[in-house]
């Protein structure tokens, strides 16, 4: 069967017993091809060129065999063309040219190639005679594809349901271990081997993990630390390694020194170490098989399969059985691999200018300002008040009015204080005339009395008049009203002593800070900030802290602390003009730190308090 024979192709004399012994005895593919081609075109009479075309792995058809051999073909292209482009027969016939047919080789819907046959023969019967052949011939080659499509497909899912059941096994175990001396029984029934082993990576070495045929191995023997040498060599180069190599497999250039080592010492006529790897992940285990037949390209194939398949499995396998310190170092190692990679590199970017901005951030020191609700008052405050128990004449002021010193804000009804004036004038006038006439009269007692009498009078008058004095409120300086509109209570009565306005001055004005409880600590007098008022977001002032109250106050279920801080000079200021109970933000400077620092300190010292209170 390994002996070449003469095909009938290389002389068209050959008869047609030698070609269909030469079919036969075909040993390959390009064999069968040859010999089947000369087996048609010797029962077709009068053949004179014949040519199969078959569709190679790229899915291009090309010259399977040629008869005779050495046959120019290139006349022969266009009518192939057609038939391959219309999937049918074609017949060529033109005056003083041979007569080409064409018959394509298709089965069901795939199309497989086409035969051609060049006759001298032109007649009638010679043509109908070569194209039943031809058809019958492209039949026998057709089924020759399908059946061969059917072994293959029976192939694949034989190592379909192998992977598949394998898979499940190693799955139903309930640990590793078990997983692994599963496997790697079932894979040595499967490849005919008398050992399977596999080692499972720690770091850049190999422990064995199992062993097919045994519960119990020693790592410390001889051949068991070869054999992990061995897989070493395959777990370093990340690629498989065959000793011997196989007939028909490429060359890959991977060193085997091990495996002729090993293979030496245990007896094994073929090794084969293939990594198992997730991915583009490092191998993360390694199966060494033996046998004593060498391993055949179509087993090599299957191998690589079932690695692809079986990694994720004992991976998952063992991360369910490894503690929490490996599962914490090979998470670190597997995110370090991953930072370092090619994978994602818009996200990588993006966290290493985060990175570098948080790096400034905790570098580059800035100024650490305090912000603290504001409020705008003035200097001074003076409140007008009511001078005596009286009525309400007039109040042509009200809050929000600027006065000038000496206007009047309100005015008392003073039309009783104006008859108790001359009620007293009266009064005044009797006693000094009694006074006098007791004078003249030398009545010393008389004349004490009425003196007492116009004492007592004149001193009732001068507090009439002071009253009336007082009866105008008037402006102390120019300021404007902050409190008070008394437009509607014209003619209400009066109780001495109470507020009618409060006024502030118009030059002079402080800034009063609510300080938070937590921001405290950091703020003392004599510090500058900038207050930005509500009103006009876009403008500034500086101010300088005067004094903080030691006193808090609660308001929305926080402490704060009251401080006193002084605007620096208005003149020529631009803008908006201050004006009293004006709110805002105000920022106090009180010292500097790292932006990162400024931006994480509350955080942080949330975090040492929660600390210090949950601690014993």
């Amino acid at each position: 069967m390994n002996a070449r024979h003469d095909l009938p192709s290389s002389n068209p004399a050959l008869g047609a017993d030698a070609a269909w012994a030469s079919l036969a005895e075909a040993s390959s593919a390009e064999a069968l091809c040859r010999a089947w081609l000369a087996v048609l075109c010797s029962l077709v009479p009068g053949a004179q060129v014949g040519l199969l075309l078959l569709q190679d792995a790229a899915g291009s058809y090309v010259p399977a065999a040629a008869w005779p051999e050495g046959t120019e073909l290139a006349r022969l292209a266009d009518i192939a063309r057609e038939c391959l482009g219309t999937r049918q027969g074609v017949r060529r016939q033109h005056a003083g040219h041979p007569t080409q047919l064409a018959y394509p080789l298709a089965s069901g819907e795939a199309l497989h190639g086409a035969v051609v046959i060049e006759l001298l023969d032109a007649s009638p019967e010679a043509i109908r005679l070569c194209a039943r052949l031809t058809h019958w011939g492209a039949g026998w080659m057709a089924d020759l594809f399908a059946q061969r499509e059917l072994s293959q497909a029976r192939q694949r899912l034989d190592e379909s349901a192998f992977l598949f059941e394998v898979s499940l096994a190693a799955l139903a175990e309930p640990d590793f271990r078990q997983a692994g001396l599963t496997l790697v029984n079932k894979l040595a029934a499967r490849f005919g081997c008398h050992q399977v082993q596999l080692a499972l990576a720690d770091g850049p070495t190999l422990e064995t993990a199992a062993v097919s045929h045994s519960a119990w191995f020693d790592e410390r023997a001889n051949l068991t630390a070869l054999a992990r040498v061995a897989m070493t060599e395959a777990f370093d180069q990340r690629s498989a390694v065959v000793w011997p190599e196989a007939v028909g497999t490429p060359d890959t250039h991977t060193l085997c020194m091990a495996h002729s080592r090993y293979a030496a010492d245990s007896g094994s006529l073929a090794l084969v170490s293939q990594p198992l790897a997730v991915g583009a992940a490092p191998p993360f285990a390694v199966l060494l098989f033996e046998r004593n037949t060498v391993f055949q390209p179509a087993e090599l194939k299957g191998m690589a399969l079932l690695a692809g398949v079986l990694a994720p499995v004992l991976e998952h396998k063992h991360a369910r059985d490894e503690g929490l310190a490996h599962h914490a170092r090979r998470s670190l190692r597997h995110a370090a691999a991953r930072l370092t990679d090619a994978s994602h590199p818009g996200i990588k970017l993006g966290a290493g200018v985060l990175a570098l901005l948080l790096l400034v951030a905790a570098l580059v020191p800035v100024d650490h300002r305090v912000s603290a609700p504001a409020i705008v008052e003035g200097a001074v405050q003076r409140s007008a008040v009511v001078p005596f128990d009286g009525f309400l004449r007039d109040a042509p002021a009200r809050a929000g009015d600027t006065v000038k010193a000496g206007q009047v804000l309100a005015r008392m009804d003073d039309r009783d204080l104006q008859l108790e004036k001359v009620r007293w004038e009266t009064e005044l006038e009797m006693a000094q005339r009694k006074e006098r006439e007791a004078m003249s009269q030398a009545d010393r007692v008389n004349q004490r009395l009425s003196a007492a009498q116009a004492n007592q009078a004149r001193a009732q008058l001068d507090l009439t008049l002071s009253k009336l004095s007082r009866a105008a409120l008037t402006a102390p300086f120019d300021a404007v009203v902050v409190k008070g509109d008394l437009s509607q209570q014209l003619g209400a009565p009066l109780e001495m002593g109470k507020t009618l306005f409060e006024l502030a001055p118009l030059a002079s004005w402080r800034v009063m800070l609510k300080i938070d409880e937590r921001d405290i600590a950091r703020v003392a007098p004599g510090q500058g900030g900038e207050l930005v008022l509500t009103g006009a977001p876009g403008q500034r002032w500086r101010f300088t802290l005067k004094s903080v109250t030691p006193v808090s106050v609660v308001e929305e279920g926080r402490n704060y602390f009251r401080a006193e801080a002084q605007i620096a000079e208005l003149e020529g200021q631009q803008g908006l003009k201050l004006k009293p109970n004006m709110e805002g933000v105000a920022k106090v400077v009180v010292g500097e730190r790292s932006l990162l620092w400024v931006w994480t300190h509350r955080f942080t010292d949330w975090v040492k308090l929660a600390l210090w209170q949950w601690t014993p």
